[in-house]
């Protein structure tokens, strides 16, 4: 018997999808900044998956919604996969995430701000530590690690 504690909002088995794009060019990751209606917080571009969704769809969706920039590639399977517990958010006190994070190559990157994003752009590795970073201490996983390292993506895919 699963004693472990359980949401009052979602069944016990229950997490929501989030999908999300990695671009990396030279030696840069590039981030966005949410609306502070939102978390305010910089995050890889992407978001929640509809029901139904094919994940490489949703995660070219989110992108072109939040940031206005076409989605030209998205790689076949998710490069990384992570879960997160998240406190507060959604008018519930808590529900869990699992997040697919794909490499995705962007048309161009003249970003307008939109009412979900309002920055957008490349950071070196070293610039990062200095940011508000949406899933800042959440272990990160790649397909097939039986466990990986709990340093933040950003730090750990950047050369």
């Amino acid at each position: 018997m699963n004693t472990s504690e359980q949401s009052k909002d979602f069944p016990d088995s229950f997490f929501r999808v989030s999908v999300k794009g990695l671009c990396i060019q030279n030696g840069k990751i590039f981030i966005m900044k949410e609306a502070g209606t939102l978390t305010g917080q910089w995050e890889l571009p992407g978001g929640g998956l509809d029901f139904g969704e094919e994940p490489r769809e949703g995660v070219k969706r989110e992108i072109e919604e939040e940031m206005n920039i076409k989605v030209v590639s998205v790689s076949e399977k998710p490069t990384y996969i992570w879960t997160n517990r998240i406190e507060n958010e959604r008018s519930m006190d808590w529900y869990y995430t699992i997040v697919l994070a794909y490499h995705v190559e962007l048309e161009n990157y003249d970003y307008t701000p939109t009412e979900e994003c309002v920055e957008a752009r490349f950071f070196a590795k070293n610039e990062l530590q200095d940011l508000d970073l949406f899933h800042a201490n959440t272990p990160w996983r790649k397909p097939g690690d039986v466990v990986s390292s709990s340093i933040f993506i950003t730090v750990s895919m950047i050369p």
